[in-house]
């Protein structure tokens, strides 16, 4: 199952990409993602902590980067979705910004489910996490245009 996100942003793709890897500055912009431990390189583990309601923040303890290519403009980290249950839900998420022209980018943003649970939490996860991702879309938008 995915959960697939889109937005324009009037930035080079160069500098979305940038404020995407800049990890120690989420919690100054970032709506959704409100912390993250660890580097945007291949192979690192990273946790980080997601605002699921206004006070309530679920932390993630353990991801994998799979990609964080400067050139291709692409960050993409796996793991669990239930922390250590990743054979009943896991999540591959993933970041992608595609120059359309020199100052404009389209910001991909998405997340593909695997698991025993991904096709039964589908309508709950749908429509709770394409919200909040398109939260967090809006918010790196407000960001990178400022």
């Amino acid at each position: 199952m995915e959960i697939r996100t889109e937005i324009e942003i009037n930035a080079p793709a160069e500098a979305v990409y940038k404020v995407l890897v800049n990890f120690p500055d989420y919690a100054s912009w970032n709506p959704v993602i409100t912390k993250i431990n660890g580097m945007p390189y291949v192979g690192e583990k990273i946790s980080f902590n997601i605002k699921a309601a206004p006070s309530v923040e679920i932390p993630i303890p353990s991801c994998e980067i799979l990609v964080a290519n400067a050139s291709a403009k692409e960050l993409r980290w796996k793991g669990p979705a239930i922390p250590i249950a990743s054979d009943i839900l896991s999540g591959e998420h993933y970041f992608i910004a595609q120059e359309i022209s020199p100052q404009k980018t389209r910001f991909v943003h998405g997340e593909n489910f695997t698991g025993l649970a991904a096709g039964a939490l589908k309508p709950l996860l749908q429509d709770r996490l394409t919200e909040s991702y398109n939260e967090m879309n809006r918010a790196l938008k407000t960001r990178c245009e400022r």
